[in-house]
């Protein structure tokens, strides 16, 4: 029952208990003025029975209403103290509002990063590299499109935080694998991932996806304002070297055929880039 009602009936009846009481003494009154039968002796005794029912139901129903007002006082109690601790209890849901909110910011970030690949401003690179291990998925891409700015070395330092969620890992190698020619680095880590009996099948992948893809694409928005990558000239005799080096290591058939794929790819594209290739 709500408190409201329950208070309600609790004032109704203590009316009617009061009312029933007054009665039955105005009777009472009369009855000893003019001699009581003993027929109206027992029609008082069953009021009398009837106005002590009443009594007890108004008690009753008084209990109820003061449990329910230290429930209700309990509750608020407990939501302004938990209003006290978190205070975003505070704003209210407004349909529009809230997810405005949620999306601003990444909206807000991916377009910086765009201008700074586009710009191809060094000096957010440190920047970039909190959000890309944090494991945001732009920052680790723009990344790879400054590569060139660095010789690689952020998105190395990334690559080897162990920060990194699976998936954004496999990203990350595609990316190191990718920018093979400005990276000092690259080559040894990756016949390291190819050598190591404990990565995951998707890296080994991603590194044979990388060699094969120097022109990887540019995913997040307003990528027209970016230079398609890669922003130098690749160097496919030394791709096609790497891979052969990383195929010898795999154990696996299926990574196997999947690095003659990409080596029949590279070779395709190093035949279209310098038509006096092998």
């Amino acid at each position: 029952m709500k408190p409201a009602a329950a208070f309600s009936i609790g004032l109704w009846t203590g009316a009617a208990v009061i009312a029933a009481i007054g009665l039955f003494y105005v009777q009472g009154s009369q009855h000893a003025r003019s001699g009581a039968s003993p027929a109206t002796n027992s029609e008082l005794s069953a009021e009398s029975e009837q106005i002590r029912l009443l009594q007890q139901e108004n008690a009753r129903l008084n209990a109820e209403v003061r449990r329910l007002k230290e429930t209700a006082s309990t509750l608020s109690s407990n939501l302004e103290m938990q209003v006290a601790v978190d205070p975003r209890r505070r704003i209210p849901f407004v349909p529009g509002l809230n997810e405005a909110q949620s999306t601003t910011p990444e909206v807000a970030s991916e377009s910086w990063i765009v201008q700074v690949v586009a710009g191809a401003d060094t000096a957010a690179l440190p920047q970039l590299e909190k959000m890309a291990s944090r494991n945001n998925r732009r920052a680790l891409e723009a990344l790879a499109l400054l590569a060139d700015q660095d010789q690689a070395a952020t998105l190395t330092r990334v690559w080897r935080s162990g920060a990194l969620t699976l998936p954004n890992l496999v990203e990350a190698t595609r990316y190191l694998a990718a920018t093979l020619e400005v990276n000092p680095d690259a080559e040894q880590l990756l016949r390291g991932v190819a050598t190591d009996p404990n990565v995951d099948a998707r890296v080994l992948y991603a590194a044979v996806d990388g060699l094969a893809n120097p022109n990887f694409p540019v995913s997040f928005a307003g990528a027209g304002a970016v230079p398609s990558p890669p922003h130098f000239k690749p160097d496919y005799p030394r791709r096609i070297r790497v891979l052969d080096s990383l195929r010898s290591s795999f154990t696996d058939d299926n990574a196997r055929a999947y690095a003659d794929q990409a080596k029949a790819e590279l070779q395709t594209r190093w035949t279209e880039s310098n038509p006096t290739a092998p």
